[in-house]
């Protein structure tokens, strides 16, 4: 079983892409997303929006005209 295993991670090392890789890049990328802090918070009834612009925040008001908001700078 191990010498099996050995082989299959021989032939992954040889390949020009490696799914490892790869999927280390995306967690990072999600784990800095995770970090930033959204720019606008929409409250309504069950119910919380991150928003970045002020245009969404109109079309949501719109939509939700009970709902309440935060800016974050």
């Amino acid at each position: 079983m191990h010498k099996v295993f050995n082989q299959i991670l021989y032939k992954m090392e040889k390949k020009k892409y490696k799914r490892k890789k790869s999927m280390n890049k995306t967690m990072k990328v999600l784990k800095e997303i995770k970090k930033r802090v959204p720019n606008i918070i929409f409250k309504a009834q069950n119910l919380v929006v991150t928003l970045k612009t002020r245009e969404q925040l109109k079309v949501w008001l719109k939509l939700y005209p009970n709902g309440t908001y935060t800016i974050n700078n």
